[in-house]
This record gives structure tokens, sequence and C-alpha cells, in this order.
């Protein structure tokens, strides 16, 4: 086949064809892929012509996310490569159409990605999961409280809790898209950087909460950029928020890529900086909407049945998913939640469903998401079901707001 595993010696071809589409450094790229990185050389993917020669590459991880409380099997797909000698002849869409398959094969539930076009990706069935608030505010803006006097500076010995800790977050429901970490993720993307500053909230000798952060000064800035910011209790956050308010003499605004349903926001004392002009009227610029990570459902029925949903949704679905790449998910399914759990069966099967959608792929990723309702979807033309039907999608699928830390970034 085309698409295809790669042997051991083929490293150098593979780095070799992403430094050139990346405009990298081949070592680099190849001295990633040995023993104890994050990814493995078993996990590259390669794209042969029809005479056989690789012509495009790409990196595939397997991870576990977060969602609703519970956690997904999801194939990470990055440095999806293809030198400018070699583009425009379809190599890329080839190559994630094997993927696909392959990870169809495998029954995986979803796939993740970073795009670098929206909209070629949603021509594969991806479609947006992820908008961020992207905060950039006076640091006097922060509010203060009471519970910062439980934060002290982490060290070394608190390592393990502070990992105990990330995992009782993700299982947190509010918390989706949360990845599981591994050594390397800790070690490489968090440990060893000694730019990075720790604080830690700490109450009746468990740890609660942390926050991560840089600090950056000097004639014509100064400003401080939060990393990862992780609570599992109120006053954890109120601790946490109150600490990084503090810094206020060290730093004069507060960078911070963050979910949208973050409260942040809303506890500013300020949600605007007065020294910017509006954008219009009397409406100031909070913060900045931005795009994230793209997510599609892969194997359709591995999707729907492994999904946790809000436990007071009972609802029986008919469902047709058109999907140009997988011919297997365009098979109608009956689709049937139940105390927070999906049972999905061939829609033969059923005869009687309360709600019917059509929909594609793309749509429908976004869909489960959360990122998108069945009204919304319906109003662009993209979706087919009547009032009842997509007031019943909707809330299936309700979900808050995926996020990713930079950490998890691949």
């Amino acid at each position: 086949m085309p698409y295809r595993s790669i042997v051991e010696s083929e490293i150098p071809v593979v780095a070799g064809i992403q430094a050139r589409a990346f405009r990298g450094e081949a070592a680099r790229y190849e001295e990633s892929y040995g023993g104890g990185g994050r990814m493995d050389w078993r996990e590259l993917r390669l794209f042969d012509d029809d005479a056989g020669r690789p012509v495009a590459a790409l990196s595939l991880l397997s991870r576990r996310m977060s969602l609703n409380g519970g956690e997904l099997d999801a194939g990470l797909v990055a440095s999806v490569a293809v030198p400018p000698e070699h583009r425009r002849r379809g190599y890329g869409r080839r190559m994630m159409q094997g993927l696909l398959e392959e990870l169809h094969g495998q029954r995986t539930p979803v796939s993740l990605l970073f795009p670098f076009s929206t909209a070629w990706y949603r021509g594969l069935g991806y479609g947006v999961a992820n908008y961020n608030w992207h905060l950039d505010l006076p640091i006097r803006l922060m509010p203060d409280f009471a519970e910062r006097l439980a934060v002290r500076r982490a060290t070394a010995e608190d390592g393990p809790a502070i990992r105990v800790c990330y995992e009782a977050a993700r299982r947190i429901p509010d918390n989706n898209g949360w990845l599981a970490r591994g050594d390397w993720e800790w070690q490489k993307r968090l440990w060893e950087k000694q730019d990075l500053e720790w604080l830690l909230f700490e109450a009746d000798g468990e740890v609660e909460g942390y926050l991560v952060y840089t600090l950056t000064w000097g004639q014509s800035e100064a400003f401080t950029e939060v990393k990862e910011w992780v609570w599992t209790s109120s006053r954890a956050w109120q601790g946490l928020a109150g600490a990084l308010g503090s810094l206020g003499d060290q730093a004069r605004t507060v960078v911070y890529n963050t979910a949208r349903h973050d409260p942040l926001l809303h506890a500013l004392s300020e949600p605007y900086d007065w020294n910017r002009p509006p954008v219009a009227f009397v409406f100031f610029q909070a913060a900045k909407l931005v795009s994230g990570f793209m997510l599609r459902v892969v194997h359709l029925q591995e999707a729907l049945s492994k999904r946790r949903y809000p436990a007071h949704v009972n609802a029986d679905f008919w469902l047709e998913i058109n999907d140009p790449q997988l011919a297997a998910n365009c098979q109608p399914v009956h689709f049937a939640v139940r105390e927070g759990n999906g049972n999905v069966a061939p829609a033969s099967a059923i005869r009687n469903t309360q709600y019917a959608i059509r929909t594609n792929i793309s749509t429908f990723s976004e869909l489960y998401a959360g990122l998108l309702s069945a009204q919304q979807a319906r109003t662009m033309g993209r979706l087919e079901g009547d009032d009842a039907a997509c007031a019943a999608l909707s809330a299936a699928f309700a979900a808050a707001p995926l996020h990713m830390w930079p950490a998890d970034w691949f």
C-alpha cells in the first residue's frame, strides 16, 4: 500500500521529508524519534508515490482524552508533511485517507489534529473542536482572595502530588479535551523547563491545584504568561488567582490562553483595558477568540458508545451520517442515550425511534465535540432534522468546551 508504517532504517527518510516541508532541521527530527522521546519511530507513517518513492509523511500518537468525566481513545495526528516539490498532486489527501482507514480498522473512536488549514481538513471529515479565549490584560485587574495564603512555591518533591492533582482534574466533567500524560510530557515539557515558575495550593495535606507560568521583563515589556492552571476545588482556584495577582510588582500584564468557560474573565475588576480604544460604540475587547484543534469521529459506533452523556438525557435517534472517506460510517444507526450511556445498533434492527437526523461527518464531529448545536448546523444547511430532534441531539452532546494545555500540544 502507498500508505504504510516504516522500518527503523527509514527514520532519516521521514525526518528529511518533514524538515523540507516545515523548513526545519532533519537532524532534530531524527533525534526526536530516538529512544525515550515522546514519539517512537514505530508511530511514523510514509506515503509512496506510484513509483514506490516516499513523498509524504506524518506522525501518529495514541492518547486518551477526557470528555464529560470519562475518557476516549484518540489518534493524534502531527507533522503531516508534503515537501514543496511534491505538493498539489493529492499525496497529502491520499495519505490522510490511509490514516483514517488505519484508525477505523483499530476501532479508534476519534482523531485530533492542529490544522494548517481548517477548510482542507474539513474536507477530510474533521470539525473544529476548540475555541479558546486569549487574554492579554493588566495584571492589576486580577481578583484577590484570602485563600492565596495557602499557596506556596512548588519543589521537586511535589512532583508526584502534582501529577495526582492533574489526573484528578482530568476526571472532572468540566475539563474536556485534556490528554493523559506520560513521563515524557511531565519531564521534558514541564519539569526540565528552566523558565517555568510553579505555585501550588495545598490544604488539609493535599495539593488541590497548581499554577505554571513564565515571567518576562525588560525596559519595554513586563508580563506573566500562564502555561497551566489546574484546580480540583473552588478554594484552590481562588488561592491561585490571588497569588497570580500578587505578581503585579514584577509584571504589568497577564497573558493566558484558556477555555471559554474559565471563570477568570468574570472575576476581573474590569473585563477590559481602558487604555485600548473600543472596538465598537462602548464595546471593549476583553479577550480574543482563537481557534485551536480539530476532531474527527473515526469509528462512528465506537465513538457513540464510548462517550459519556448528560445523565438527565433519555432519547432515541435514527442517525444517517455522510462520510465520503469511511463508507462503514454511512450505514444508518439507531442511537439511544440512557442515564449517561450511549447504545448503538443497526437502524434496521430498531423500528421505533423518537428522532431522525441526517448530516455529514465534519458537522457531526463538531456536534460530537459539543462545539456546535444541532440548531446551528441546521441553520447553516448542514443538518436535517425537526425542532424536537435538534433540541434532543444538542442536549445529548452537551459538553463543556474542549481545551488542551501547551504541554500536550502536538
